[in-house]
């Protein structure tokens, strides 16, 4: 009888959620397991970085599910918590430091529940499942885990004798639902006091998945940066206004490089903004749109080859061993990459070593962050005068 009243207010509640958005209602099952009451008793997964639904099919399957959708957690954050964090609420935590174990933290106690073999993943999976219909199942979207858009993973390289540790986004280029997106904190360009946002707040703001850090800028953690607080040089193309931050810095040949993409997301690379010129000759000469554009130096892999030794580099940029951020372009795929310590001459003969066929060097040290699909891989570091987003 209990169950039958839990069943019901659970169905009452979800009737009154269908006549809002599927957002609406996703956001609120976020991270819940779902049984198709009134079909077979087919069970989804409302994954919460995405707010989309999983279908867990055959054990098999739900542990295909586990294994693309879990997050990395250390052994010691799984064994010592019996109560967990709301940020890892409903989400499915591989133990990485042992032998990737699966736990489930049920979003109802935050708890952790062992998810073991397929089989037994499945039935527990089963048993901490909540009923809805299937006209409120339908107002949630389906996700696709063969869906190849977003790719993150962390890996261990030896570049030159040196191993380094790497942390890498993929983004296909060719999926016709991505959206690329430059985004700064100002509207206008700014000289001091400049405004900032976290990584996450730009990707949130942006509904977007996936995020990097932008340009260097002067942080308030240096004094000299006291009467230009926030300030950065580069050009910075706003993709929500449609226009170009520090337009007048196009001119020089001391900014550097420029990474654009137009409206098809096919980048286009300049060694040097003179080449570029400026956007209405650019979309002039290319017969295009832009969409995203951004400016840092130095750049690192041009046309396939690694061009450090020609850029302009500062004692530290040549020295120190720090979190390096970088984009490269291969394949017509976009990699976000973070190395966690290395100088930006490492990060250029990383990039060698992955085969970049162009590749332009970002902020580093304590403004690298990398975002991706409701975590954070690097930081959050400083909050940003602009960043990278991707989207679907």
């Amino acid at each position: 009888m209990e169950k039958f009243f839990v069943i019901f207010f659970i169905f009452i509640g979800l009737t009154l959620a269908s006549q809002s958005n599927a957002a609406s209602l996703a956001s609120v099952l976020k991270g819940k397991i779902l049984l198709q009451t009134d079909a077979h008793g087919e069970a989804w997964y409302v994954y919460p970085n995405d707010l989309k639904r999983y279908f867990l099919g055959r054990p098999d399957d739900a542990f295909m599910i586990m294994i693309k959708l879990g997050l990395g957690a250390t052994h010691s954050f799984i064994s010592s918590n019996t109560i967990f964090p709301i940020s890892v609420s409903g989400k499915i935590l591989l133990d990485v430091e042992s032998h990737g174990e699966a736990y489930y933290i049920n979003p109802k106690d935050r708890k952790k529940y062992y998810l073991g073999r397929p089989a037994d993943a499945f039935s527990i999976m089963r048993q901490l499942s909540l009923g809805i219909t299937t006209a409120n199942l339908s107002l949630i979207p389906v996700g696709d885990i063969n869906d190849t858009t977003f790719i993150y993973e962390q890996k261990q390289i030896t570049v030159n004798a040196e191993t380094f540790i790497i942390k890498v986004a993929t983004i296909d280029l060719t999926s016709p639902s991505l959206k690329i997106i430059t985004d700064t904190a100002s509207d206008n360009n700014c000289t001091t006091d400049c405004p900032v946002k976290s990584l996450a707040d730009y990707v949130a703001f942006n509904n977007a998945q996936v995020g990097v850090n932008g340009s260097y800028f002067c942080p308030t953690a240096y004094s000299y940066c006291a009467i230009t607080k926030n300030y950065f040089f580069y050009p910075v193309y706003n993709s929500r206004l449609g226009k170009m931050i520090n337009e007048d810095q196009l001119k020089w040949p001391t900014t550097g490089p420029i990474l654009v993409f137009d409206a098809s997301n096919h980048p286009y690379f300049f060694l040097s903004t003179q080449t570029f010129k400026d956007v209405v000759t650019f979309e002039k000469t290319y017969n295009t749109k832009i969409q995203a554009a951004i400016s840092n130096k130095p750049a690192l892999i041009y046309n396939s080859v690694n061009i450090i030794n020609t850029q302009e580099l500062d004692d530290k940029q040549r020295t120190i061993k720090s979190y390096r951020s970088g984009l490269g372009i291969k394949n017509n795929k976009v990699y976000l990459v973070v190395v966690t310590s290395a100088t930006v001459i490492d990060l250029a003969n990383i990039m060698e070593f992955l085969n970049m066929e162009q590749a332009i060097n970002l902020d580093g040290g304590g403004s690298s962050a990398l975002y991706y699909q409701g975590t954070y891989k690097v930081g959050p570091g400083r909050n940003l005068p602009n960043a990278i987003i991707f989207k679907k």
